[in-house]
């Protein structure tokens, strides 16, 4: 009787091996991603427009700048009313490749402060440090894109982040 039993489990053992051997486990095959694709276009088709923004705000520049390293780079600024104005400044920047972007973006990190990382882009910060002023900079592929709110103690950076971000999708 127990010889039987240990025939049965080793019978049943090799019928599980040949099985492995003719028919072996599929695994599904995965499709390498393809690498991301780098912007090309003219950084002065990302920055923010007067279009933007709600009535009422002014841009008083908007021009090519120069970023070293960068292929492209634009600049804009805006200001809403006159006295103390809340003022929002942008600069977008295309790199010839993501990893130039990168080291770009982690050279602006600021060292020993509390940051919020909030889901723009691949990589974004805001440092939160002064009320008034906001500085939100991200990384999207090869663009590196800073906003500068100031003045703005009760208005939100991340809108005008997100603006930038669909103009780069």
């Amino acid at each position: 009787m127990r010889t039987t039993r240990i025939m049965a489990i080793l019978l049943v053992g090799l019928l599980f091996a040949l099985t492995a051997c003719v028919n072996p486990p599929t695994t599904p095959t995965s499709k390498p991603s393809p690498p991301p694709q780098l912007v090309t276009t003219d950084a002065s088709q990302f920055v923010l427009a007067v279009s933007d923004f709600k009535p009422g705000w002014t841009q008083l520049k908007s021009e090519s700048v120069t970023k070293q390293g960068a292929q492209s780079a634009y600049y804009s600024y805006f200001f809403q009313g006159t006295f103390y104005p809340p003022v929002v400044q942008n600069t977008v920047a295309i790199y010839p490749s993501i990893d130039s972007a990168k080291q770009v973006y982690l050279g602006e990190k600021p060292q020993n402060v509390s940051l919020e990382y909030p889901k723009i882009g691949d990589e974004c910060f805001i440092n939160p440090a002064v009320d008034i002023n906001k500085l939100l900079v991200f990384r999207k592929s090869n663009v590196v894109v800073w906003i500068w709110l100031q003045q703005a103690p009760f208005d939100d950076i991340k809108p005008y982040a997100k603006i930038v971000e669909d103009k780069i999708r």
